[in-house]
């Protein structure tokens, strides 16, 4: 039996939480995917609780702009600082890309409409990342890999 994730999600918008949430389920690996509206509730939940996710997934509309503040107040907090963060949105520019790798993201998702593709793609996410991660738990940083676009 394989190991059941857990996720955080961090996205303004309740019905792209919920797709998010089916789409989870589809795949059949997550334990737990505890959604908010925003990174301040979020990290007030995680510190509160002790909680450490497997994976926390960050909607941005602007991800050169607001992605970098989100990013770091995640970072910031020790219990977060190695879960991999995707950033997760409609669309990104390949500057985009390129400055969250190097800010530190994991990776990144389009935001899809469709419930499949969604699933897929979150099934892809979860093999690459994992794949990129050393055994001791520490993220490669863009130091340490390259940047793909």
């Amino acid at each position: 039996m394989r190991k059941k994730i857990t996720c955080l999600l961090i996205d303004e918008q309740k019905d792209s939480r919920n797709q998010f949430f089916l789409a989870l389920d589809l795949l059949q690996i997550s334990k737990a995917c505890i959604c908010f509206d925003n990174p301040e509730e979020a990290l007030s939940y995680a510190a509160m609780h002790q909680w450490k996710p497997d994976y926390i997934f960050l909607h941005t509309n602007r991800p050169a702009l607001d992605g970098k503040t989100n990013l770091g107040q995640l970072q910031r907090l020790p219990l977060l600082a190695d879960v991999p963060v995707i950033f997760y949105a409609k669309e990104f520019c390949p500057d985009d890309m390129t400055r969250m790798k190097y800010l530190g993201a994991a990776d990144w998702l389009i935001k899809l409409s469709n419930l499949h593709a969604l699933r897929d793609g979150l099934k892809l996410i979860f093999e690459t990342v994992k794949m990129k991660q050393p055994a001791h738990g520490k993220l490669v940083t863009a130091e340490d890999s390259a940047v793909l676009v």
